[in-house]
C-alpha cells in the first residue's frame, strides 16, 4: 500500500510500486484531467505538482509520491468554478 494526498485527500493504493503515477492517477484514482501524451516526459501534458514542484507524472513512479502532497488540474477548481487553466485546456 502506498499512501500519499491527491488535492487535499488523503489517498491509499495498493498497486506496485513502479508503477508510473499517470496510470494510478487516470486509472486507480479516476482522475483523468492529467493526461497522457509522449510517455517519455517531453511534452508536459501529465504534469503534477509534487509537494509545489512540477513533475511528470508519465515517468514518476507511484513509490516517489509515498507521503507527499499531490496537486493535479482537478485540484485548481473552487468551490465547484473551473480554474482559468482548467477553461483554456478545455476548450482546446
Amino acid at each position: 500500500m502506498i499512501t500519499f494526498t491527491v488535492n487535499g485527500r488523503r489517498r491509499e493504493v495498493d498497486v506496485e510500486s513502479d508503477m508510473p503515477l499517470l496510470w494510478v492517477l487516470r486509472e486507480v484514482l479516476d482522475l483523468t484531467g492529467t493526461k497522457y501524451g509522449c510517455g517519455i516526459a517531453e511534452c508536459g501534458a501529465c504534469t503534477v505538482h509534487v509537494e509545489g514542484e512540477p513533475m511528470r507524472s508519465c515517468v514518476l513512479p507511484v513509490s516517489a509520491v509515498a507521503g507527499k502532497r499531490v496537486a493535479t488540474i482537478e485540484g485548481l477548481a473552487r468551490r465547484g468554478r473551473l480554474h482559468p487553466v482548467k477553461c483554456r485546456a478545455c476548450a482546446g
